[in-house]
């Protein structure tokens, strides 16, 4: 993600960034600690999400 920045450069470029934490999981820790993790529920809106934005592009 550090490097997102160059890429969005030499083309279109879409960023964004979704929470994955749930307090009542235990999984609030911060990326880059020993305790990450994350609620494996948010995948499936994460990578519906994801699916989403790159069909709406190829449509565009």
């Amino acid at each position: 993600a550090e490097d997102f920045a160059y890429y969005s450069q030499v083309t279109d470029a879409c960023f964004y960034r979704l929470g994955t934490g749930n307090a009542a999981k235990g999984t609030t820790y911060s990326v880059h600690t020993p305790n990450f993790d994350i609620d494996e529920d948010a995948l499936r809106t994460s990578t519906g999400l994801m699916a989403y934005i790159a069909l709406k592009q190829l449509g565009n």
